[in-house]
């Protein structure tokens, strides 16, 4: 079997435990129980929707600031359309969140050639993972201080966080080194890829110039980069904040910080796990037990999201196709 076909077969396998860890939770809470939820909820989906368009805009809009500091001017809204279509593939890929970003700078490759848009990208996701960092880090502060937290939270948490820290400063590490050089070396033990690469040298330096071009950038340009990742996140705080007021569970602005914190360390501890199916289920379950709600509000407010990101990965994928039929 090949390495390409073992990758599929893990996958699919993958794939089936998590479903299966998730029809397990929706049966042991009960159908009934869940559909009176999600019934309550109704038009309030809409709001859920709106916060996410505006989660994506934000992160469009600090991509934006990153490609056009010195490179083509993309629009906006040209952005925003490829960042949806970038988290739907997220979603869909089992890559850390990365599989989808990946594809950005193919996306815009009309507009911008690769050695621009690639650094673009690269940046961008930097500045990402440092909000991402930040966001943690307040996160799990805010919950020691305010929160008792149980032991079998504060592992995953705190594991996390060292990840995420990690590589932040391997990715800003790459970067200052150069693409190519670092690439060069990690084929080192692979002569057909290190041909590859060594091929493209010329594309690859191009990049790397332009890479430490953007770092070069405004203190104040970066800040605002990462400040609109950051009210990013503050909308993902709201929408959790709107769904468990309808359910009748109202938290305040630390509790959300809370959850959103915890289900995002066990969505990146399980990033192998397509779509972290019964992953993202058992970690909303889980903090919203330790704030004193039944498992069902945590495993509502987990399918409510959860329809809310399919609603948005149909709009990715219709998007990424439409796009697909204007360049053939």
């Amino acid at each position: 079997m090949s390495f390409k076909e073992s990758g599929k077969w893990i996958k699919a396998a993958l794939s089936a435990v998590g479903l299966l860890l998730f029809l397990y939770l929706v049966r042991r809470i009960g159908i009934q129980t869940l559909w009176t939820n999600l019934s309550r909820f109704g038009p309030w989906f809409l709001l859920t929707c709106f916060l996410a368009a505006v989660w994506l805009f934000f992160q469009a809009g600090a991509w934006y600031l990153v490609q056009n500091a010195f490179f083509q001017r993309v629009p906006l809204i040209s952005l925003f359309r490829i960042k949806i279509i970038s988290d739907a593939l997220n979603m869909l890929l089992p890559s850390a969140s990365l599989g989808g970003d990946a594809v950005r700078a193919f996306l815009i490759k009309k507009d911008v050639p690769l050695r621009e848009g690639i650094p673009g990208v690269l940046f961008d996701k930097t500045i990402e993972f440092v909000a991402a960092t930040l966001f943690l880090m307040s996160g799990f502060l805010l919950a020691l201080i305010f929160i008792p937290l149980p032991g079998t939270l504060m592992i995953p948490v705190i594991v996390c966080l060292g990840i995420t820290i990690v590589g932040v400063v391997l990715l800003v590490f790459f970067q200052i080194q150069g693409v190519y050089r670092t690439l060069v070396k990690l084929a080192g033990f692979i002569p057909k890829v290190r041909g590859w690469i060594q091929s493209r040298e010329s594309q690859f330096l191009a990049m790397d110039q332009n890479l430490r071009l953007l770092y070069t950038c405004s203190k104040a340009k970066i800040g605002f980069a990462l400040g609109l990742h950051i009210l990013a996140r503050i909308a993902g705080l709201v929408e959790v904040m709107v769904i468990l007021a309808v359910l009748k569970a109202s938290i305040n602005f630390i509790q959300a910080l809370f959850i959103s914190t915890v289900v995002t360390a066990g969505n990146s501890l399980f990033f192998l796990l397509p779509g972290q199916w019964g992953v993202m289920e058992s970690a909303h379950i889980l903090v919203v037990q330790s704030l004193g709600y039944p498992a069902a509000i945590g495993l509502s407010l987990s399918i409510i999201r959860r329809i809310r990101k399919l609603a948005f990965v149909g709009l990715g994928l219709i998007f990424f196709a439409s796009g697909k039929r204007k360049l053939s």
